[in-house]
């Protein structure tokens, strides 16, 4: 594993530093965004022609994480730049690519997924969603939930079902819909702390051909790659790593005869989100270009998610409660379930994993 960066790694880092400290004071996030893509930091494994710079995932991840640690949105670069841009890249058209990968790599446009839906939890072949065909294009109706920075988005792709299907997962289709169109209606879903989820109620929006992406009736298959840089748990590793160190700042200010008590724990702590970072940048560094392996993944969710929440206990239980590690207590639980469910990631371990291949 390669717990630290490589040389390029690292000069991709000092210029993610370099481009964020010569902004003005106060400068919007998704500012931010318009300037990294301007210096093609944004989507540095994006082809030369499409903004990027013709790199791999593992270096887009070392300038990926700077910008989470620098307190850019990482959940609204992930959701964007890979789950929606990794899809155009691996399964769009060359349309399409042409189309929407540029003004995403330059930070002026924004996407979002609609691919829950209520009552289905994370199970995303359990859709009820429709695109009915409409001479040359399909109208989709249905209602998709638990969408973050939707508000912000002009794109989203979208799963629909094409057809009755041979079981649960044929008939699956994804689409490209224009967020702006007015069969489209957005309803926050208020949280405790952060950003609000979003409901999003599709109503005979109509779509042509050119929306498609990837084959029709078979979009399911295409799924694990579209999501696998967000289930791999850097959104929970950049979280993890800010309550770390916030949790650190207030041990500090405790009395030395309680910081020699919880100095164990500190190190314990430090030792499981480094670990946790390692195989994260591992599954990375091992990928086939866009292709990650599906079991890393599953190990990686597991070990940043489960790293970021023993922070946030220890800080609850033995640290005094600041508004940045009350904030930590409050959004430790949502990380059982964020980038999919810890239940999903020891099944798919169990089931694809030779140990647990050979338990079955």
């Amino acid at each position: 594993m390669r717990p630290e960066l490589d040389a390029e790694q690292a000069r991709l880092a000092d210029e993610v530093d370099r481009v964020l400290d010569s902004a003005p004071p106060g400068t919007a996030p998704l500012d931010l965004f318009a300037l990294l893509g301007a210096e093609r930091l944004l989507a540095v494994h994006y082809p030369v022609e499409f903004g990027g710079r013709g790199l791999s995932l593992a270096h887009h991840v070392a300038a990926a994480e700077r910008m989470g640690a620098r307190g850019l949105p990482d959940v609204v670069h992930i959701v964007t730049v890979q789950a929606l841009g990794g899809a155009l890249l691996a399964f769009g058209s060359a349309e399409q690519q042409a189309r929407w990968l540029p003004p995403i790599a330059a930070g002026r446009l924004f996407g979002s997924l609609l691919l829950s839906e209520p009552e289905a939890g994370s199970d995303a072949a359990a859709i009820r969603a429709t695109a009915n065909p409409d001479g040359e294009g399909w109208r989709i109706t249905g209602v998709k939930t638990w969408s973050v920075a939707t508000d912000r988005s002009g794109v989203a792709l979208c799963s629909a079902r094409t057809r009755a299907g041979l079981n649960r997962y044929d008939g699956i289709s994804l689409f490209l819909l224009d967020l702006a169109d007015p069969a489209i209606r957005m309803t926050p879903l208020p949280r405790a702390l952060g950003d609000p989820y979003f409901e999003v109620t599709v109503d005979g929006a109509y779509v042509g051909p050119e929306s498609l992406v990837g084959p029709l009736h078979r979009g399911w298959s295409l799924l694990p790659s579209t999501i696998s840089f967000e289930r791999a748990g850097f959104e929970c590793l950049s979280r993890a790593a800010s309550w770390l160190a916030a949790a650190e700042e207030e041990f500090r200010r405790l009395p030395s005869e309680e910081r020699a008590a919880g100095a164990g724990d500190l190190v314990r702590l430090r030792a499981r989100l480094a670990g946790a970072r390692a195989l994260a940048f591992h599954t990375m560094h091992t990928a086939d270009d866009l292709d990650v392996d599906e079991v890393l993944i599953a190990f990686s969710k597991l070990a940043c998610a489960r790293a970021g929440q023993a922070v946030a206990r220890w800080a609850g239980e033995e640290l005094p409660p600041t508004p940045a590690l009350r904030a930590a207590v409050a959004e430790a639980p949502e990380l059982t379930v964020s980038g999919g469910p810890q239940e999903q990631q020891l099944d798919l371990i169990a089931h694809d994993f030779p140990i647990g291949g050979a338990v079955r």
